[in-house]
């Protein structure tokens, strides 16, 4: 079976699902441009069948790629969406801005190198914020310098959240079972 995935997914799908299981990583960041991800999942994809697909709705016509394939995606809209139960979200501050370890890790390929934004847009587009919450699945440390830089690049203090792989783990299932 040919299994995708996001790269900002591979920590917790290694852990959930084993190191083996995903035939392909996609580079983190690709979604801030469609065209890019577009022809990476087209590649990926392959003759798609019954590819599943460990991404949110992060390209626009992902359903129909998928569906044209027999293939099927993680019943979510984004990556977050993915790892956070609603209920879990609730407890979170309102304004803040929810980030997995792999976008942690992955930042600057999301902002700086694909969206091309300089500490002035990450302080701008950041400023909306009160807090940037890092979920802790506990699978992977996180890098303290790694939260020092990201709160540099946007001034917006950053907390480190536990969480549980739980709700993930069911969206997997959910996809597997399908």
């Amino acid at each position: 079976m040919n299994v995708i995935g996001c790269s900002i997914f591979r920590e917790e799908i290694e852990h959930v699902l084993g190191p083996d299981a995903v035939s392909a990583w996609l580079p983190a960041g690709l979604h801030v441009s469609v065209e890019r991800l577009g022809a990476a999942l087209a590649e990926a994809l392959g003759s798609g069948d019954g590819t599943l697909c460990l991404y949110g709705a992060c390209h626009p016509d992902i359903d129909a790629m998928l569906e044209t394939g027999g293939g099927r995606r993680l019943a979510a809209q984004s990556c977050i969406e993915a790892f956070l139960d609603p209920a879990e979200r609730e407890t979170l501050p309102e304004r803040a801005f929810i980030m997995s370890p792999g976008w942690l890790r992955e930042w600057r390929s999301i902002f700086v190198d694909g969206m091309g934004w300089d500490e002035i847009d990450g302080r701008i587009n950041f400023g909306m914020y009160d807090v940037v919450a890092v979920l802790d699945f506990g699978v992977e440390p996180i890098d303290d310098i790694a939260v020092l830089e990201f709160f540099d690049f946007t001034q917006t203090p950053v907390d480190i959240v536990p969480a549980t792989l739980d709700w993930f783990r069911q969206r997997v299932a959910e996809l597997l079972d399908g």
